[in-house]
């Protein structure tokens, strides 16, 4: 769902750049957005998020010197068990910050919008990964119970063809046997 709505996300706006987490989101989106492609993270995901993480895939991004006014994070929203959608998450540049109508009010100072703006996109993706990984992990458990289930399913059918198997070789055998101790006391 996060790789369909960033194809659909690319398309309305053809000029963006695209950050992917994740190798298998890479490999979805590689083949539709490959000239869109900036950055890529491989072996996201595969732990629990935890915000330092979040903050070090920030610095790589600012250190890349993508420029942006406005970004958006798109992950799975976690809703239920069963239930998960994909929703973005703004991200705001300091330009923007600073653009904001109630921004002069406040007397700060650059390295502390600096700092905010850092602070806020950390903050956003971490949110982002931590719901994204309970969608992933809440998916994975319904996928291993109905795969324990069948598998209980498939036994339970596989013993009772067996049983019904052996049974007929048990009923077999005692029919002979019958048959043999008929047969001897009739001679």
């Amino acid at each position: 769902s996060v790789s369909k709505a960033t194809r659909k996300a690319v398309a309305e706006h053809p000029t963006s750049d695209v950050v992917v987490l994740g190798d298998k989101p890479k490999a979805q989106l590689s083949r539709v957005v490959r000239k869109q492609l900036a950055i890529s993270f491989n072996q996201i995901g595969k732990d629990v998020p935890t915000f330092q993480e979040a903050a070090s895939i920030v610095d790589i991004i600012k250190s890349s010197e993508l420029e942006f006014d406005t970004a958006n994070i798109v992950y799975n929203k976690f809703h239920s068990v069963v239930s998960y959608e994909a929703q973005t998450i703004p991200v705001y540049s300091e330009a923007t910050f600073k653009a904001s109508p109630n921004f002069a009010v406040y007397e700060i100072e650059d390295d502390v919008l600096a700092n905010l703006q850092e602070f806020s996109f950390a903050n956003g993706l971490y949110w982002a990964m931590v719901e994204g990984h309970a969608a992933e992990m809440c998916a994975k458990r319904a996928a291993m119970e109905n795969a324990t289930k069948n598998a209980g399913e498939m036994i339970q059918k596989l013993t009772m063809t067996f049983n019904r198997g052996r049974q007929a070789v048990i009923t077999n055998e005692l029919s002979k046997f019958h048959r043999s101790c008929t047969t001897s006391v009739l001679l």
